[in-house]
């Protein structure tokens, strides 16, 4: 049966749009691959890999960018119980790194759906770093997830002014918006992303958000 109406016209776009967790761990995950160190792109990249097993008793003498590395690759083929065991330890020896700590609050996040743990982390990374925009990230998809839309969006309000350069703060701001039914102050973040970055990504889904507001319909 095809949806009739208003209902099933706002039934068939919540189905077409993607989830905010995995909009946002996409963008999260290129915000984290922007933010990370110079040394972790560079030298280590050709250093002997470690193995999860060093990793897991590493220590301040051991080569803890290359066991970040390799917690951040676990990850992503979503062997995330190893993942969050090597990033927790190199946390430990590291708690005031803002990077370790970011990454070990998505691994949580996407790993185990612990959103308590990934909320202390994040605050953990923007205690070392204040703005850190992968922790405003984080926290604004944590909460958009759990549909406190308030909290998210201040969080990518933060995010949008304290490093307005990043499209994806502004995309998810805008995002966040829409959702909350506040299309007329979506718009202009919209109309900014298009202007700005036209063939990015954030522009295909700026594009897909305004076919959702009222401001697109006669």
């Amino acid at each position: 049966m095809q949806p009739h109406g208003r209902e099933g016209i706002a039934n068939a776009q919540q189905k077409s749009r993607p989830h905010p967790a995995v909009v946002g761990g996409f963008f999260l995950l290129l915000i984290m691959l922007q933010m990370m160190a110079p040394s972790a792109l560079g030298p280590f990249a050709q250093a002997p890999r470690p193995s999860v097993q060093s990793c897991l008793v590493c220590t301040e003498s051991s080569d803890l960018e290359a066991c970040h590395r390799l917690a951040m690759q676990l990850s992503e083929r979503n062997d995330h119980l190893p993942a969050i065991m090597i990033e927790e330890r190199i946390h430990a020896l590291r708690p005031d790194d803002p990077e370790v700590a970011a990454a070990l609050a998505r691994m949580h996040h996407i790993g185990r759906n612990d959103t308590v743990r990934a909320v202390a982390l994040y605050h953990a990374a923007l205690g070392a770093r204040s703005g850190y925009a992968p922790a405003l990230f984080g926290l604004g998809n944590i909460f958009e997830e759990k549909g406190e839309l308030n909290i998210a969006e201040g969080y990518f309000s933060r995010g949008s002014r304290e490093h307005p350069n990043m499209a994806a703060f502004k995309v998810r701001l805008a995002a966040v918006l829409v959702d909350a039914g506040r299309d007329l102050e979506a718009q202009p973040v919209l109309n900014e992303i298009l202007a700005r970055w036209p063939e990015s990504d954030e522009a295909h889904l700026a594009r897909r958000l305004m076919d959702r507001t009222a401001l697109a319909r006669p």
